[in-house]
């Protein structure tokens, strides 16, 4: 019983470093695409 006990602590771990450090295909980012979205985006604040 304790075995299983540790086995599935550590499998959660995993699964959460896992997901931590893999990029998210769903998330958008201002990336080197070249669309010039992030630069106008910081424009448009006043920030550069």
């Amino acid at each position: 019983m304790q075995y299983t006990i540790i086995a599935l602590v550590f499998l959660v771990a995993l699964v959460f470093l896992v997901k931590r450090f893999m990029p998210s295909k769903n998330k958008q980012h201002g990336c080197n695409k070249g669309c010039g979205c992030a630069m106008t985006n910081m424009e448009n604040k006043g920030t550069f």
